[in-house]
């Protein structure tokens, strides 16, 4: 018993004494542009909070940190009414519309029946270190939550909280959703399967949510390529703590493009600048709302 206890020893002080310590070099990316300007439209309102959110993405383990914008434009192509912004006080990397916009804008909130035409295109322009980017979006339709309860049923763990969701889905068109969860959890859907009709699911919380507790939970609408982006960007964050638009793990690109050396109208792409991106998304989107207290 005694030999095989020195020989034990013996065997786990030679394998720790072979420890080596292996430094893995990290690839540092030039920070990039981050650009939230998911603009949510409650139509039952007569103005809109449009605020958006500006960002530097950071290296692999880095901080996101604010960025400061030259100019941030919002423009409706076909009457070619513009919208400035401006920074919000004391809340950096924060930009809401400016009042000096014209009759749009009221108290640093644009016209609800301005943004919810579905008829017009919408297009951002950001300039950014003396390079310009645009994106380009329409107003897209919800529908309204027919019923939000929570249930008793159980996923994986016991303390979490199942809260079940109906809605009716628009007849006879294709339709894509994305359910804000709250806590940053997003869930994009297609009406692939349920067009037309009521669809009822439900969604699981891994939160310590407690009795008393108030969950806001809203479906947005959304086109084909903002339904694609959202869904791409989860699977690289994982529901992380910044929501769809902290830094992936892998680059997912959105809708902005380069225009800094395109002097013409027909925008199409920037393939000649593969490298010349910001991150992030613009989208016009209407959202139906309601809270829900937990029991």
């Amino acid at each position: 018993m005694m030999k095989k206890s020195i020989l034990l020893l013996t065997c786990l002080v030679t394998f720790s004494s072979c420890e080596d310590v292996i430094d893995v070099e990290l690839k540092n990316e030039t920070p990039r542009l981050i650009v939230d300007a998911l603009i949510r439209v409650d139509t039952a309102q007569d103005f809109t909070d449009a605020n958006i959110k500006v960002s530097l993405s950071s290296s692999f383990f880095g901080e996101i940190e604010p960025a400061i914008i030259d100019t941030i434009e919002l423009r409706e192509i076909t009457n070619g009414d513009i919208i400035t912004y401006e920074p919000v006080p004391d809340e950096p990397g924060s930009y809401r519309p400016s009042n000096t916009s014209g009759s749009l804008v009221s108290d640093n909130k644009i016209s609800t029946s301005f943004l919810s035409n579905s008829n017009v295109e919408f297009t951002l322009n950001v300039i950014y270190n003396g390079k310009t980017y645009l994106a380009t979006t329409r107003f897209v339709n919800s529908v309204p939550l027919d019923e939000v309860v929570q249930g008793d049923g159980q996923l994986f763990d016991e303390d979490g909280i199942e809260v079940q969701v109906s809605f009716t889905d628009i007849a006879d068109q294709e339709d894509y959703y994305i359910f804000d969860f709250d806590f940053n959890e997003y869930l994009p859907t297609e009406d692939r399967f349920y067009q037309g009709q009521q669809f009822k699911f439900s969604y699981f919380y891994d939160q310590q949510l407690t009795s008393g507790d108030v969950i806001d939970i809203k479906i947005l609408g959304a086109d084909l390529q903002f339904y694609n982006y959202i869904s791409g960007i989860l699977e690289q964050s994982e529901q992380g703590q910044n929501g769809p638009f902290q830094t992936p793990t892998a680059t997912v690109r959105g809708n902005f493009i380069s225009i800094t050396d395109i002097d013409n109208g027909d925008i199409n792409n920037n393939t000649s600048l593969p490298d010349e991106f910001i991150l992030g998304y613009f989208s016009i989107s209407q959202e139906f709302s309601t809270s829900l207290l937990i029991n």
